[in-house]
């Protein structure tokens, strides 16, 4: 749940700029553990990336989807695109030849738009069909990611609003709303306590058909059933999972959304988002006051069965959570191969955790680029050792990562950059960006 003060000074990118360029594709300044390698940058600004093949489609707010050729995994080439502006479509998801994309809503329920591509000849996306969503003239919309929730490719859940919308794709090129359904992972279980922020963010299918729903109310896992639009409740987390007041005294798992989800084995491994404090006289956007978890938690059958088992946060937590001068300090979206989760944490780079004792979540490498923001890390599907981010302020960077046997992988600790602070003698806190009366969160960009 990302905010478009970050929709500013975007450009597109086609080439890979090779690690002996001048300063090296992550800029002077950047740092890595001794094990991760930056291998290249594709210059230009994305947010979400699917594969297919050897394949890799990319979004960007400003460029659309961008198409790339991964056969060599270590420099992807760009061989089509399809401009097809769009706001925010952080996860985006494909099924077959058809891909989506979703844009977010302007007002209430109203501006929220479901893209539908045909992928059939990947170097050519085509749009297929644009359905618009929500449209109820009440509450809050959806429209900010859309995932499949069938393998047959028939069926999509929209996230972003009060409710899940539920989308219809027997007909790609014929979408339809069948209407929506109230997730426990909006509202939270407890009705006398509910969420402080209704709202649902993403849904991931495991391999056992579980719909892993996540959001300001925690986590549900549901199961399809007859009715699209009254899935089966088998799992949720339960008060422990529920942003209940914007504050992580109370709401120590769930400060303001649960992010999104991966199943490894019998855990749920979670990022937690927290990039806004809406609590005493810190301000936000900007103000950087929270930096998000990323936790495991069980996999139990039952309402409210779920527990969790450990959290993790970045070195900064131990410094200073109030101190960075960046724009977003939280984690967000993250990938995990065999037991190795690649975490996009904002302007804190990327973090590779080693989740194989769920009790136990320990940092096994690091990636902190000069002046970027990763929205997310993917591992490549064509290489077991390559990683590619998506940053919006960068493009796209290809890692590198010698893991070596997990067990004994060490333990690392990333720097804390003096950058990230003010001079010294000064208030380490920033009252935040304020919107230009005449430009808003844009910036100008000098041709």
């Amino acid at each position: 749940m990302s905010r478009r003060l970050l929709v500013a000074c975007l450009f597109a990118a086609v080439f890979v700029i090779p690690a002996e360029a001048a300063g090296g594709p992550a800029g002077a300044g950047a740092r890595t553990s001794p094990n991760v390698t930056v291998l290249g940058n594709i210059p230009g600004s994305y947010a979400g990336m699917v594969f297919s093949g050897h394949f890799a489609y990319a979004t960007g707010w400003a460029t659309g989807l961008s198409v790339f050729d991964i056969s060599d995994p270590v420099a992807p080439v760009q061989v089509g695109a399809l401009a097809l502006p769009h706001f925010e479509n952080e996860d985006v998801d494909l099924c077959g030849t058809t891909l989506l994309i979703a844009n977010d809503r302007a007002v209430e329920d109203v501006g929220g738009v479901l893209h539908v591509v045909d992928i059939t000849v990947p170097a050519a996306p085509r749009l297929a069909a644009s359905l618009p969503l929500g449209l109820t003239l009440s509450g809050r919309g959806p429209g900010h990611i859309a995932n499949f929730v069938t393998p047959d490719c028939t069926q999509a859940w929209i996230d972003g609003g009060d409710d899940v919308e539920v989308v219809d794709l027997t007909v790609p090129a014929a979408p339809r709303s069948l209407g929506s359904f109230k997730s426990l992972a909006s509202t939270g279980p407890d009705p006398a306590q509910p969420a402080a922020f209704e709202v649902t963010h993403d849904t991931e299918r495991d391999d056992t058909g579980t719909l892993w729903s996540v959001g300001g109310g925690g986590v549900a896992g549901y199961r399809l059933s007859a009715d699209p639009l009254a899935p089966e409740l088998v799992t949720s987390s339960g008060p422990l999972g529920t942003n209940v007041d914007f504050d992580e005294a109370t709401s120590p798992y769930n400060d303001f959304i649960l992010h999104n989800s991966q199943r490894s084995g019998d855990t749920l491994l979670v990022t937690e988002e927290d990039y806004i404090d809406m609590n005493g006289d810190d301000n936000q956007p900007g103000s950087c006051n929270g930096q998000g978890k990323f936790e495991t938690w069980t996999t139990d059958p039952g309402v409210g069965a779920m527990r969790p088992l450990d959290t993790w946060r970045t070195e900064l937590n131990s410094a200073d959570s109030k101190a960075p001068l960046t724009v977003n300090c939280s984690s967000h979206w993250f990938d995990t191969r065999d037991d190795v989760a690649a975490v996009g944490w904002y302007e804190q780079g990327v973090r590779f955790l080693d989740t194989r004792n769920p009790r136990d979540i320990r940092q096994i490498g690091y990636y902190l680029p000069l002046a970027g923001s990763t929205w997310a890390a993917y591992w490549s599907p064509t290489a077991p050792d390559i990683l590619y981010t998506t940053d919006v302020y960068r493009g796209i960077d290809v890692l590198r990562i010698d893991r070596g046997s997990p067990p004994d992988a060490p333990t690392v600790a990333a720097p804390i950059l003096d950058e990230w602070y003010g001079l010294p003698g000064t208030s380490s806190g920033v009252a935040g960006f304020r919107p230009s009366e005449t430009w808003g969160y844009f910036c100008a960009i000098r041709g």
